[in-house]
């Protein structure tokens, strides 16, 4: 073990052999470039894998037969109703009338001092039905009747407007103070005729159609019935009339009687007849092409970001040349400037206002793009989806070709993992090799010390019988003394 090289000699041994080494480790130097270099590829292929996953999103959008289905519909007063559409609509235009709104029932009880006075117990069973011309109800199929039971120590108003919403029965309860007195509020949740209530009582007084105690809640609008309920709000359906056709609701939402269109009611104006024109939405085909032309510019800008060259400073990127690189942008330009075999009368991009750049991105003319859209000979469905029943007859839309080639690039399997694997299984022999070199270094180090240290040993050696020999030639007696 050296503890100071180069006191005996005066050499710095330290220094010598740092040079050395520096000229040993040369390769160690030249594996780290190396390595950081294929980082930086194995990065910028993960960014291009990554934009080029973006791009066919895009691109698998187009392939959605649902994105041009779309219909929207206006009403020219939008005072009258709100309107939406499905993809079973059908284009075309429609007078439309609303003669009515539906409306849920609502009814009150008589004034009470408190929300503590105690109304009195017993069950109340609430049905749901409609109030026929010739006074008779006639209960709703679709509805059970609900009992809810009245305890004498909880038969206060509050207690029963409580146990009433906690029953779930179809109904809510409330409490109104309208000047005179506390009113127990009770209305139907649903609209329509065929959601009129009917209250009926079994108070425990015996007598369930006083106006004494529970009774007091009685409401029965039948001939004969017993009312000690007040309507305020009558059941009522919608009625609107479609091309002079009228159509009954219970719901002011009403989705079943022009297909694919749901009508939301907002205000009745009988006798008034307003415009509903249903026709294909374009916007969603717009801002999805829009959508396409923006992530492949923004992928074509990054392969020029990658692989382009300076010439100027002769400064090279980290993809410059690379043909996995050059390979993938020239099958993506071959693919959108191509000609193409899809149906829908549009053979090729261009003819839909999408067109190469001189710097390789996309510019698109959205006054061309709406033209094939208003154009009745020109299906852009059928250009981009694919049609057909099955893979012996079905005619392979632009779009599912794209997307195919694109994950020819970015499965797995696909062309750019190859080329990552290439690089990580480089990146993996160069550690080995750092590995190596490094044990041959430490090796080199140790044996250039082992030998300078014994020159160093050597040379001190030989400076000390140096030292000795001129001291015992000056000590011998000089000639003529």
């Amino acid at each position: 073990m050296i503890s100071a090289p180069g006191i005996g000699s005066g050499l710095d041994v330290s220094g010598i052999i740092s040079k050395l080494m520096e000229i040993e480790q040369q390769p160690l130097t030249q594996l780290n470039t190396k390595e950081a270099k294929q980082q930086a590829q194995l990065s910028a292929f993960g960014s291009l894998k990554s934009v080029l996953s973006t791009f066919q999103d895009s691109v698998k959008a187009l392939a959605k037969p649902a994105l041009f289905n779309g219909y929207k519909a206006t009403l020219a007063d939008t005072t009258a109703a709100t309107v939406s559409t499905s993809s079973s609509a059908s284009a075309g235009t429609h007078d439309i009338e609303v003669q009515s709104l539906a409306q849920a029932q609502k009814i009150k009880s008589e004034a009470f001092a408190t929300t503590d006075t105690v109304i009195g117990s017993g069950t109340l069973t609430i049905e749901f039905g409609t109030y026929n011309e010739d006074g008779t109800f006639t209960a709703n199929a679709e509805k059970t009747a609900k009992t809810i039971t009245i305890d004498p120590a909880k038969s206060t108003l509050a207690d029963i407007r409580s146990a009433i919403n906690e029953a779930n029965a179809g109904v809510t309860a409330s409490i109104v103070n309208d000047g005179s007195g506390n009113r127990l509020v009770i209305s139907s949740k649903d609209s329509g005729l065929a959601n009129a209530l009917k209250i009926s009582v079994n108070d425990t007084d015996g007598n369930h159609t006083d106006n004494a105690g529970l009774s007091k809640l009685a409401f029965d609008a039948s001939t004969g019935g017993v009312s000690n309920m007040t309507e305020t709000v009558a059941a009522r359906n919608a009625v609107m009339v479609i091309d002079g056709i009228p159509v009954t609701k219970s719901s002011n939402t009403i989705n079943d009687a022009l297909e694919g269109v749901t009508f939301n009611l907002l205000k009745a104006n009988p006798g008034t007849t307003t415009t509903l024109t249903v026709e294909k939405d374009k916007s969603n085909v717009e801002a999805a092409v829009n959508a396409f032309v923006k992530a492949y510019n923004d992928l074509e800008k990054t392969i020029g970001n990658l692989s382009r060259y300076d010439a100027a400073n002769k400064q090279a990127s980290v993809l410059t040349g690379d043909s996995t690189m050059r390979m993938i942008q020239n099958r993506m330009r071959a693919m959108l400037g191509g000609n193409q075999s899809a149906a829908g009368g549009i053979n090729s991009l261009s003819e839909l206002g999408i067109s190469f750049q001189k710097d390789g991105t996309l510019a698109l003319d959205n006054n061309k793009l709406s033209a094939v859209l208003n154009n009745p000979d020109k299906n852009i469905a059928a250009f981009f989806t694919t049609q057909g029943g099955d893979d012996t007859t079905s005619v392979e839309g632009f779009a599912s070709r794209l997307s195919e080639l694109i994950d020819g690039m970015t499965r797995s399997d696909g062309l750019i993992s190859s080329r990552m694997d290439g690089i990580n299984s480089t990146i993996k022999g160069i550690g080995k090799q750092r590995e190596a070199l490094e044990f041959r270094l430490e090796s080199v180090e140790k044996r250039l010390r082992a030998q300078f240290t014994a020159l160093d040993t050597m040379i001190a050696s030989m400076n000390q019988t140096s030292n000795y020999l001129q001291q015992q030639l000056a000590n011998l007696p000089k000639i003529g003394e």
